[in-house]
């Protein structure tokens, strides 16, 4: 086989083309490298709209976290106010409980030295009650020398068809409040009264009491149903002041109980159901419950994350995009 020369062989070998075959036509390596510059200079522009746009969503951010953060501001001293007009509120409630008590216990000492007569016919006092009350005590007790401030006929109970009276019954005479000078001379027309017992106007049968206030008659009408229902089973009752139940057992012994919810609940035990009233609310307890405390994380949180992240991207240098795009 005849030997080659280098020469030759090199002048045989033709230079490679740097154009591509394709099907659809050919590509050079120089229309390559100019599309990658379009490519680039694109990007580029596209990621400086980006980072103006960026820009403006960080400023907004900024002006949200500000807002934010005089909102909190704003809650923190509604917060602050709200625990202070509860404090203050809760005293006020304190204060006006401890009025009405004092209140209460005033005008029931005012009415120590009143007298009630109850079921006195209508109109049988005449012009004077004063002088009508005087004759009664001396013929139907035997009481003379008792000082007599003022005494006057009360409004009458208005028939309402309540559980202890029937629709259309005659409505009761009103009682007769009779005020002396003494609280002693009061008691004593008063035992002189419980101790007659079967005292009579016209057959209707009078009856006296002590003069309470509202609320105390309030509270002890609550027992008026109990004391039919105790008394058909032949146990004797008696409302102490204010409004205490007192039970006399068979046995001899005796049960107090003081106040109607007591009642209500001990009553079960001898079979007897007592409706009582709902009790009102503790309106202390209920603002005490209602108070809120809000321990609040730090400010920012994620818009200060997310905010964080847009000043990273924002740094970021051009030359590295562009590294990363070609």
């Amino acid at each position: 086989m005849p030997k080659t020369n280098l020469k030759e062989r090199g002048k045989q070998q033709p230079h490679e083309d740097t154009t591509l075959e394709d099907p659809g036509g050919s590509i050079s390596l120089s229309d390559i490298m100019n599309e990658i510059k379009i490519f680039r200079t694109e990007t580029t522009e596209n990621f400086e709209t980006a980072k103006k746009d960026i820009k403006g969503i960080k400023e907004e951010i900024g002006q949200l976290n500000l807002r934010i953060g005089t909102a909190e501001e704003r809650i923190a001293e509604t917060e602050s106010r709200d625990i202070e007009l509860t404090k203050v509120l809760i005293q006020v409630l304190r204060k006006q409980k401890l009025l009405e008590e004092k209140c209460q216990d005033l005008e029931s000492r005012s009415r120590r030295k009143n007298l009630r007569i109850y079921s006195v016919p209508e109109k049988s006092e005449g012009n004077n009650m004063v002088e009508f009350i005087y004759k009664f005590l001396n013929e139907r007790l035997g009481i003379t020398g008792v000082r007599i401030e003022r005494a006057h006929r009360a409004a009458p109970l208005v028939t309402d068809g309540g559980a202890d009276r029937r629709p259309g019954t005659p409505k009761r005479p009103g009682s007769i409040v009779v005020r002396f000078q003494s609280y002693v001379e009061k008691q004593r027309v008063l035992q002189a009264a419980w101790t007659k017992k079967d005292i009579r106007i016209k057959d209707s049968r009078i009856f006296f009491d002590e003069d309470f206030s509202a609320q105390v008659y309030k509270e002890r009408a609550k027992y008026r149903q109990v004391r039919k229902q105790l008394y058909e089973r032949n146990i004797k009752t008696r409302i102490l002041y204010p409004a205490k139940l007192k039970l006399f057992l068979s046995d001899g012994k005796y049960t107090v109980f003081k106040d109607p919810p007591t009642a209500a609940e001990g009553l079960r035990e001898f079979g007897i159901t007592m409706e009582s009233s709902p009790k009102e609310p503790d309106l202390e307890a209920t603002l005490q419950a209602a108070g809120w405390e809000s321990p609040r994380r730090g400010r920012g949180g994620r818009a200060d994350e997310l905010t964080s992240s847009l000043n990273t991207l924002i740094r970021l240098p051009t030359t590295q995009v562009d590294t990363v795009v070609t």
